[in-house]
């Protein structure tokens, strides 16, 4: 059976007592919900959780760049490893698009079922 994503977080260090959490979490969620949105990342996700958050918009991509951080710090290229089948994270940092959007298609299922999202977006 697949961990769920706060579980999976946990495992590599990730705990709700960081600030960047719940901006990782949406992040994830919105992803999900559509792709398509990370392509304007700061537009069409950071900004709509920032507004959630009642938070800076520079606040959000720097909580969420140590959240990629810590993930990294705690086995988080082997952990990236598992969820794309791909080695590549051993030799490089992934930006903050790339690892929301792992996550997003991995837990994609997870989140649908949660509706994490419903009614919160503008």
């Amino acid at each position: 059976m697949k961990p769920n994503m706060q579980s999976t977080l946990q495992a590599v260090g990730v705990l709700r007592h960081y600030c960047g959490y719940p901006h990782f979490v949406l992040s994830v969620a919105i992803a999900a919900e559509n792709p398509d949105r990370l392509q304007n990342i700061r537009k069409e996700v950071y900004l709509p959780v920032a507004k959630l958050c009642h938070a800076e918009l520079a606040n959000v991509e720097k909580n969420i760049r140590t959240i990629r951080d810590v993930i990294m710090r705690n086995d988080g290229a082997d952990l990236l490893e598992e969820m794309t089948g791909s080695s590549c994270w051993k030799k490089r940092t992934p930006y903050p698009k790339e690892i929301i959007g792992i996550f997003a298609e991995y837990f994609a299922d997870e989140l649908k079922k949660e509706n994490l999202l419903a009614s919160k977006l503008p």
